[in-house]
């Protein structure tokens, strides 16, 4: 598969199947910011983040797989909500820990799958949360951090990764997660592959109800032959 890049270099294209080409896409997906927080996400044309499946896998590809891999590797941890696990099916991040927020800890039904030598799942719940999460997680390795007794905010939880050590984040979802960041003013840059398909599930980009209309400008756009396009959005800041 052929990758044209139309932005911020038009004329530069990558086979994804040649010696290489990973490294070349971690550069052109390197963060700006060693601090910085960006989602990665795939949607179809109107917006919807789920496929036909219930979660994105019907509407990924190989090459948006293989990008999601170079985006993580960038990544101190990989941030999701507890709905993203229990619908995604995830295997472990090879190289990133897995960061789940969670206020109630309730993570029963979760597919996560294990891999060797992956970092233990960190989980961000509150005090009841941390019973429920060790009990639905069982064998599977990882560590509860309490970020509050009863409640906490998107802001509370990036704090508690931060002190771990997280400095950069790449959220993958779910719809809400993205939104409390959006809403917390802690998203830097939005990695978003939109697939040709008009349709399926019911799951806005940013969830249900009116979001602030705020200014981004796109940095990075891929295009290939099966009609998937690859962009890279970054916030404009008030100065600009």
């Amino acid at each position: 598969m052929i990758l044209h890049r139309l932005l911020p270099a038009p004329g530069d294209e990558l086979d994804v199947e040649a010696p290489g080409a990973r490294d070349r896409l971690l550069e052109w997906y390197a963060p700006r910011d060693a601090e910085g927080i960006r989602c990665n996400l795939v949607v179809t044309i109107d917006g919807r983040a789920a496929g036909g499946d219930g979660g994105s896998d019907s509407l990924s590809s190989r090459t948006d797989r293989m990008i999601l891999g170079v985006i993580r590797e960038s990544a101190d941890a990989v941030l999701v909500g507890a709905g993203t696990v229990r619908v995604e099916g995830y295997r472990l991040p090879s190289r990133a820990p897995l960061a789940i927020v969670t206020a109630s800890g309730d993570l029963a039904g979760h597919r996560l799958e294990p891999r060797e030598g992956a970092a233990p799942v960190v989980v961000l719940t509150t005090l009841a949360g941390a019973e429920r999460a060790r009990a639905s997680l069982a064998a599977l390795p990882h560590r509860i951090e309490i970020v509050d007794e009863t409640g906490f905010s998107i802001a509370q939880a990036v704090g508690s990764l931060r002190e771990l050590g997280f400095r950069s984040l790449v959220a993958e979802g779910g719809p809400s997660v993205i939104r409390a960041l959006l809403d917390a003013d802690l998203l830097d840059e939005l990695c978003l592959t939109t697939t040709p398909r008009l349709g399926g599930r019911a799951l806005p980009l940013l969830g249900g109800g009116d979001a602030p209309l705020t200014p981004w400008q796109r940095t990075q756009l891929l295009v290939d032959a099966d009609g998937l396009a690859y962009a890279r959005w970054s916030r404009v800041s008030a100065s600009s």
